[in-house]
Parts: C-alpha cells; sequence; structure tokens
C-alpha cells in the first residue's frame, strides 16, 4: 500500500531537520560506546592470545617437531572465543559508523529540501 504524498510545509521540514538532529546526537553515543567496546574486546584478545603462546601447554618449536604454524594454530584455537567477540565488536563499530554516516547524508538532504520549500513559500508569499 502506497501513502499519499504530503507536501512538506516549512513546520514539517524543521520537524523532520530537528528528529534527525536527535537521531545524530544519539548515533555520536552509539558509536562512541561502540569504539570503547571494540577496544575493550581487541585488548582481551591480545592479552589471551598472549597468554596462550607463553603457557606452558603451548606447543614448542624445535627442529622436527612442531612449526611455527602449528604452534600459531594451537595459539589461535585457544583464544577463538575471545577473538570472536573482538570481531563481533568491530563489526558493530562499523555499523555505527554506516549509520552516523546515514543520518548526516538525510541531515544534508533536509536542509536542502528546506530551502526549496523556503523558496516555494516565498514564491507563492506565504511567510511561515
Amino acid at each position: 500500500m502506497t501513502q499519499s504524498y504530503q507536501p512538506l510545509t516549512p513546520v514539517s521540514i524543521e520537524r523532520k531537520i530537528r528528529e534527525i538532529a536527535s537521531d545524530m546526537t544519539r548515533a555520536q553515543a552509539d558509536l562512541s560506546t561502540a569504539r570503547d567496546e571494540e577496544v575493550t574486546a581487541k585488548h582481551v584478545f591480545e592479552r589471551t592470545h598472549r597468554r596462550a603462546l607463553l603457557s606452558s601447554e603451548c606447543p614448542k618449536v624445535t627442529r622436527g617437531g612442531y612449526t611455527t604454524a602449528e604452534r600459531d594454530a594451537w595459539a589461535d584455537e585457544q583464544c577463538a572465543p575471545v577473538r570472536e567477540a573482538y570481531e563481533i565488536a568491530e563489526v558493530k563499530r562499523k555499523a555505527a559508523e554506516d549509520h552516523l554516516r546515514t543520518l548526516f547524508q538525510q541531515g544534508t538532504l533536509a536542509a536542502v529540501l528546506a530551502k526549496s520549500v523556503h523558496q516555494a513559500y516565498q514564491l507563492a508569499g506565504v511567510d511561515r
């Protein structure tokens, strides 16, 4: 079902600009939180990975024994859950950046529409 066309008025476009501005404020806070969570997850992953490599259970690389690839694969397996948490936090941060960028573009579009609406009302001889 399609919506019927409603022409923009100075009041409706101002309302939309205010709504976008509020959404941008929330999106900036969400992005800040997502960045903090990503940094925390990265530090947890790196710390866990170092501990795995230094663990007494970690395969020791020797000639004719374990290779560095086998040691690294073992360490990666030990910290797989925290690596996954870090990657999820990274994706959330990127999504928050995309959301903020989208809101900025919507704000720009709303400003262009506001100017157009204002000009149309001036030409019609109607002032707010």
